[in-house]
């Protein structure tokens, strides 16, 4: 891989912004690079010139096992992307994805005395609210206003030019254990790359794959991972809630291999090419490849039906459907209502059959969904798979940190400085 002196990294001198964008996503399975140029871009969707994918070693359920594999499975999957791309990168916006990404309501309540209410006075009460969220081991990854109350009228999307008694704000905060955090921008550094800032994967996902009807109307992006399944709320544009489950797909290739007597690796490729969690569909008995492990440990040919895969897939899946609707019902009813209907997503979406499965969990309408507001990703990075690096790359370019914000409440955002600015600036010192 290129040395830190041997890339480039151009500025957009009128905007001091960088000309190219990069996205990192780092799942349990796989790390996505992607890379565009920001000049490419048309109608707020940006087009990718290059893209490179590695599976991941020394991540489990999200977080670090390993830093030397991971390191390295970092280095090549940027490798990769530079090369199609043929730009060189220095900085990345990283997506997460758990184990343990979490959603708090903040508020904060600033007196006016009657005076209007300027861009300045949100800022201070943004920094309040934020200033007020102080949780043991946990960092703010990105905050999104959720309204506004002007001496008790509430639902106030911008009260700027409102005269007021009292300002009340509220704030989503997503936060992230901070020991994990560190683990992965570690690695990240050792690659040479600068962390420009970190997202919810989930988050990310949903700006890749929603329309404007959903986001606007309300929706629930559930990226079902290797190894992590997590949730984003979206209503009225912005985003609502986050949940991680630290569980996915690869719970049920371990169930597949265990039932089949295999090796996980011959289990997830049978499940790749002939999973499914349903019975219906045609072909169900035809029969399939499904090599056993024989008496000397050596793989053996074999074959089952799928309708056999099928029977040993759905239970496990099944489970973490439900421990996920069990985990959104409950934030629901602590006074957090959520949208109900759901928008599926992540590499473990595309088993046969789910769509019906996650609708007789969820009890309400389902889309499987791959990312459709990023141009240039080519048949095999236009797969729900990619849907979280892909809507990396549409935040840098919408504007970030919070791209559903106005331009004068992002400069509060930067109160007391980004979190991989802070951890980067750890790293740099330590190591």
């Amino acid at each position: 891989m290129s040395s830190l002196a041997q890339r480039s990294h151009v500025r957009d001198r009128t905007h001091g912004r960088g000309a190219v964008m990069a996205a990192l996503d780092i799942g349990s399975s796989k790390i996505t690079c992607m890379i565009a140029r920001r000049a490419d871009a048309t109608n707020g969707e940006p087009r990718v010139a290059g893209a490179g994918t590695q599976a991941t070693k020394g991540v489990r359920s999200g977080a670090v096992v390993d830093l030397e594999g991971l390191e390295r499975s970092i280095r090549l999957a940027v490798e990769q992307a530079e090369r199609a791309a043929d730009l060189r990168i220095t900085e990345v916006v990283l997506g997460v994805s758990g184990p343990d990404l979490r959603s708090d309501i903040v508020r904060a309540k600033l007196p006016m005395g009657g005076r209007e209410v300027t861009s300045s006075h949100m800022r201070d009460v943004r920094v309040a609210a934020l200033e007020s969220f102080q949780p043991q081991g946990r960092e703010v990854l990105h905050s999104a206003p959720l309204g506004f109350i002007v001496d008790g009228t509430a639902g106030i999307k911008d009260p700027r030019g409102m005269f007021a008694e009292n300002l009340t704000a509220s704030f989503l905060v997503v936060s992230a254990p901070t020991a994990g955090l560190r683990n992965i921008v570690q690695c990240v550094s050792r690659s040479h790359l600068e962390v420009s800032a970190i997202l919810a994967a989930p988050y990310a996902a949903g700006l890749a794959c929603l329309v404007e009807d959903e986001a606007e109307q309300g929706a629930m992006v559930i990226d079902f991972g290797a190894g992590v399944t997590s949730a984003a709320a979206f209503w009225e544009g912005g985003l609502l809630h986050v949940e991680t489950l630290p569980m996915g797909g690869s719970k049920a290739t371990s169930d597949l291999a265990q039932g089949l007597g295999t090796t996980f690796a011959a289990a997830e490729r049978m499940k790749i090419q002939h999973g499914a969690v349903g019975l219906a569909e045609s072909g169900a008995l035809d029969m399939i490849e499904a090599p056993r492990l024989g008496p000397d440990g050596r793989l053996e040919a074999h074959q089952c039906s799928r309708a056999d895969v099928a029977q040993i897939l759905r239970p496990r899946i099944e489970e973490i459907l439900e421990l996920m609707d069990g985990r959104l019902s409950r934030a629901s009813a602590s006074g957090r209502p959520l949208p109900r209907r759901i928008v599926l997503t992540g590499g473990s979406s595309q088993l046969g059959c789910l769509k019906e499965l996650a609708e007789d969990v969820f009890r309400a309408p389902v889309r499987l969904a791959k990312p459709a507001n990023v141009k240039g990703l080519g048949e095999t990075y236009s797969s729900p798979a990619f849907a979280a690096a892909a809507g990396l790359l549409r935040w840098d370019l919408m504007g970030g940190p919070d791209p559903l914000r106005t331009s004068t409440d992002r400069a509060a955002s930067d109160h007391g400085g980004s979190l991989a600015r802070q951890v980067f600036g750890w790293v740099q010192k330590n190591f």
